[in-house]
């Protein structure tokens, strides 16, 4: 009888969508469950945040509060089917992918953002977020083992210019928004 036990138990853990574990088997999901809890929280200051935003419906129905409480529900429901998820699930969900960090790559995402950040008000949108595509195409290229020339870095700046001049321009002539220019005329 112990033996069938057992047996029945082996082939739950190795069937894909098993029922929950038996009471003492060890939990292989504590992560997804704890990342579950850990969305229901922001939901929760996000709920907590919308309940404070003033304001009546316009002619739609819909309040400037409308927003943070479908983002606040949308994660409820994420983190909640997280956690039931990781709870029904005997055997692990997912198995770690076996490859060595990138932390060269990650550093150059990294330091394409922060220029960003740093530069914006200095030489402008396009010129900040060209920059920033440059630096972050090359840390997707050494994150592929590749090693990016000068002239990739170059073609990438310009690629990057080319994405963001029209993005600048749609902003701020044609939807009047304002966003940090190099000329004082507003259209670098």
């Amino acid at each position: 009888m112990a033996a069938r036990l057992r047996a029945l138990e082996s082939s739950r853990e190795a069937a894909p969508g098993a029922a929950p574990a038996a009471e003492g088997q060890s939990m292989k999901n504590r992560g997804f469950a704890a990342i579950g809890a850990g969305v229901l929280a922001i939901a929760a200051l996000m709920a907590l945040g919308a309940a404070q935003i003033g304001g009546d419906a316009g002619y739609g129905g819909v309040g400037p509060a409308f927003l943070p409480w479908l983002v606040s529900g949308a994660l409820a429901v994420l983190g909640a089917a997280l956690i039931v998820s990781a709870l029904r699930h005997a055997a692990p969900l997912v198995e770690a992918p076996a490859f060595p960090p990138r932390w060269r790559a990650m550093a150059w995402v990294s330091l394409g953002l922060l220029a960003n950040a740093a530069l914006i008000e200095h030489v402008g949108f396009v010129a900040s977020c060209a920059l920033l595509f440059a630096l972050g195409a090359r840390g997707f290229r050494i994150g592929q083992d590749q090693t990016p020339s000068r002239t990739v870095t170059l073609r990438d700046a310009a690629l990057g210019a080319a994405i963001s001049a029209p993005v600048f321009w749609i902003f701020t002539k044609v939807l009047g928004l304002t966003l940090p220019a190099l000329t004082r005329g507003g259209w670098i």
